[in-house]
């Protein structure tokens, strides 16, 4: 049976982990008309029953899991989430997506800061991503100020997230990270939508959104599943610098969905972040 070796199965969830993250984020806005904590609900209580089947099936032991050592993860990868979700609902895809994955700045000043990395010439592949990504998307002057918040608190809580599943992986397995993660987000929205939403005069529209609300779940469970097993083979710089490339894809279903206008600067800004992701690639690893 054909199995990848780690330098390519790194490179296999490095690839998953935009391409999920941007395609989530398409299926968010098309349910932007729904109350942003049942379009969270889906995105947790689809992935925590499939994951959790998937489990079962599988013979998982969840007695193993320690459930005290996931609550800190969670409540920052669920913060992240929900402020990428309310940036996304408030403003354009790729702008939300932009701003949220200025991720790799925080992560690279927390590592300079606590020691992790020293300041080196990768800060240049890291400062000439944000200019691509800036290139791409050419965020308006009109932006919200709340989506535009939104989106940045969202990278930073989830630069720490990237911190904290890095901390854990190493006693607890990617499953039991993953499950854990799904299970409280839901219990925490299942009693949020309880108290707050009108399920009955929400019916019809939530019918007619499931397949959008499907998408969001299962491209948030293929998400979260490539980022934690990628985590666990390559270092957080080097994660969080490859999902800039959410950008780029972000910028391609706002063009061929939305028929917005294909400008040079984009294509030239795909280019320039191509180029630095191999870059900084390919100088964490020598």
């Amino acid at each position: 049976m054909f199995e990848l070796d780690k330098r390519q199965q790194s490179v296999a969830l490095m690839v998953l982990c935009p391409i999920s993250l941007a395609l989530m984020g398409f299926a968010v806005k098309l349910s932007n008309h729904l109350p942003v904590a049942l379009v969270l609900l889906a995105r947790f209580g689809i992935s925590a029953l499939v994951y959790s089947i998937w489990l079962w099936i599988r013979g998982f032991d969840f007695r193993n899991i320690r459930p005290s050592r996931h609550i800190l993860r969670t409540t920052l990868g669920f913060s992240s989430v929900t402020c990428l979700f309310g940036s996304i609902s408030m403003i354009p895809l790729s702008t939300a997506l932009c701003l949220s994955y200025t991720v790799p700045i925080f992560s690279y000043v927390i590592s300079v800061c606590i020691g992790q990395v020293k300041a080196d010439f990768r800060f240049l592949y890291v400062a000439g991503a944000v200019t691509a990504i800036a290139m791409i998307v050419q965020p308006s002057a009109d932006v919200s100020l709340i989506g535009a918040s939104l989106g940045l608190a969202s990278a930073f809580f989830g630069a720490l997230a990237l911190f904290e599943i890095k901390r854990i992986s190493s006693t607890e397995g990617t499953d039991a990270i993953l499950v854990m993660y799904f299970i409280y987000s839901t219990l925490v929205l299942l009693l949020f939508s309880v108290f707050t939403t009108d399920a009955v005069d929400l019916k019809d529209t939530i019918v007619l959104s499931a397949p959008a609300l499907i998408g969001v779940g299962l491209f948030g469970l293929l998400y979260q599943f490539s980022l934690v097993g990628s985590l666990k083979l390559v270092p957080v710089a080097t994660v969080s610098l490859a999902l800039l490339a959410a950008i780029a894809i972000g910028c391609g279903i706002d063009i061929m969905a939305l028929g917005a206008h294909v400008s040079i600067w984009a294509l030239l800004g795909t280019a320039l972040l191509a180029a630095c992701i191999g870059a900084y690639g390919h100088a964490s690893q020598a």
